[in-house]
């Protein structure tokens, strides 16, 4: 009959725990790092002054876009918010251009040519 001995029992031991550790449970699935949302960069948009009129007439962008108004026309002209004019361009000369930071829906006109309106829309 074969006898095992301290040694040979305790190389067996060891190994069945190898085994046994390495076919353990597998590490819990980590859930991966959240993407930090990205802001949205602000874009400029153009309404051109020709002919006695805002091309184009409505304008539709995002809040914080900026509206570039430029004067293409051969007279002068401006931008004025209505009805309230909480904000204008002053006179705008041919060639001239202005900036808006668009917050929130506005009509527009022009005070120096009163028929002349435009509409810019903020999502």
């Amino acid at each position: 009959m074969m006898r095992w001995s301290d040694n040979g029992i305790a190389l067996v031991l060891a190994a069945g725990v190898l085994i046994l550790a390495a076919c353990g449970a597998p590490e819990e699935a980590k859930a991966p790092a959240p993407v930090p949302a990205t802001a949205r960069v602000p874009t400029t948009a153009a309404v051109t002054i020709a002919q006695m009129k805002f091309d184009p007439e409505t304008l539709t962008v995002n809040r914080g876009d900026t509206v570039v108004f430029t004067n293409s026309d051969v007279v002068d002209h401006d931008v004025t918010a209505l009805p309230d004019s909480a904000w204008t361009s002053g006179p705008l000369h041919p060639g001239d251009s202005w900036k808006l930071v668009a917050d929130s829906t506005a009509y527009y006109f022009c005070s120096i040519h009163v028929v002349m309106r435009g509409r810019v829309e903020v999502h």
